[in-house]
């Protein structure tokens, strides 16, 4: 070999540690839950573009039902959770909670979480980012007289046209409470809960969607449906408001937290930061009529006045205690298929 071969190879050697460290680093991903249809579509419009831009991060949107997700996460551990950020309804969620599965709300990168509602906050570990109250849909074309109690789903007017939820359903075990309490002695006397929605006969549904094609479709005219998607079918022309009865309406929460074994809790905690924005709330809320648990948000009057808006909106809130509710929930569960099966 020549002296000037030589010389080029050392100087090649030299140069891989410099090459090797101006090696583009690999793009985080970040692993999120979160429902299909409209709800994706705004979610990706309005928090994941913008989030993925600003970051150089990659979001993988995992779509599917709170159930499904719970069930991964408590198959997988604590150490190895398959998301870094969950998101979804609270009734599943008390029991990862319990057993560590989820971080400690972290302030310091989600600082917007000090401008929640106080009921936004759950645990030490979790916060509602929205907010729908559960009440009664109903046609306007066929319904002549606003509901006003929830005992207006028994009137003789709507047998056959009536529908609801399988206690499977987070609306479907809400409803069944509320019964409870006004035809029996409280929210958790089931038993006479469950004998006055088998008196009413409505047509029982698994999910939300199957009720919003009953009500487009005609075959239900009177259902308990939460306020967001009965404004959202109104927005698309669709005969349909919703009522708020006089006994109260429980909420379906939109509830996040980080998992304890993320990899990404940083980016995790600022994407929980990013979904209670202003901006974000504001997209939600406008788009789908989801209620805002950011107290600071300023929304169009004409969207304010549809959903849960202001702290008087907030105190009238009917919260249950999930975590009790998970412990008994088998036995209900089987009582319920057995009357209503």
């Amino acid at each position: 070999m020549t002296r000037i071969a030589s010389l080029l190879v050392l100087l090649v050697a030299l140069m891989l540690p410099s090459i090797a460290v101006q090696a583009p680093a690999q793009q985080k991903t970040l692993v999120v839950t979160g429902y299909g249809g409209r709800w994706s579509e705004v979610m990706k419009k309005a928090l994941i573009e913008p989030f993925e831009k600003q970051h150089g991060v990659k979001i993988e949107l995992v779509t599917g039902i709170t159930t499904e997700w719970v069930a991964k996460l408590m198959a997988g551990g604590p150490d190895n959770p398959p998301f870094d950020v969950v998101m979804g309804n609270e009734p599943p969620f008390p029991i990862p909670r319990e057993r560590g599965f989820f971080e400690p709300r972290n302030l310091a990168l989600a600082p917007n979480i000090k401008n929640v509602y106080d009921k936004a906050l759950i645990g030490d570990t979790s916060v509602a980012i929205f907010w729908s109250r559960i009440g009664i849909a109903y046609r306007t074309d066929a319904v002549t007289k606003k509901p006003t109690s929830w005992k207006d789903l028994w009137d003789e007017a709507y047998v056959g046209r009536r529908g609801t939820y399988v206690i499977g359903n987070t609306l479907g075990i809400n409803f069944l409470f509320l019964t409870s309490k006004i035809y029996g002695k409280d929210f958790f006397d089931v038993d006479a809960g469950i004998a006055a929605i088998k008196r009413m006969q409505p047509k029982l549904v698994d999910f939300t969607g199957t009720i919003e094609k009953y009500l487009e479709s005609k075959e239900v005219v009177i259902a308990v449906l939460h306020d967001g998607s009965t404004y959202d079918l109104q927005k698309r022309g669709i005969p349909l408001d919703w009522a708020a009865p006089s006994e109260g309406v429980p909420i379906l929460d939109q509830v996040i937290q980080v998992t304890k074994g993320s990899k990404n809790k940083e980016l995790a905690w600022k994407l929980v930061d990013a979904y209670l924005s202003p901006e974000v709330q504001t997209a939600f809320a406008t788009e789908l009529f989801f209620s805002p648990t950011n107290k600071t948000v300023k929304l169009p009057p004409e969207v304010a006045r549809k959903i849960i808006s202001g702290p008087a909106d907030v105190d009238k809130l009917v919260l249950f205690d999930w975590a009790k509710v998970a412990r008994q929930r088998p036995q209900w569960t089987e009582r319920w298929n057995k009357e209503l099966r």
